[in-house]
């Protein structure tokens, strides 16, 4: 009886957000880890903490995307 209430589109929907959210997560990981070498070799390249910002933020606009698509896929 369990299997014929499974509801298989929120299953799916959500496999599906926790694959596309796992780069971006990564991505932002290893930019951050990236980051806090160089300001550790060289405190000087802490000015350029907005160039880092940005790129993040592109990469966290994937991950909105694949949160958006949740809601766009029926």
């Amino acid at each position: 009886m369990f299997a014929e209430t499974i509801n298989t589109a929120v299953l799916a929907k959500g496999i599906m957000m926790g694959f596309g959210m796992f780069g971006p997560a990564i991505g932002i990981g290893l930019i951050g880890s990236a980051f806090m070498n160089a300001v550790g070799r060289n405190p000087e390249a802490s000015k350029y903490l907005g160039q880092v910002l940005v790129i993040i933020a592109i990469i966290e606009l994937m991950a909105l995307l694949v949160f958006a698509s949740v809601f766009i896929i029926k």
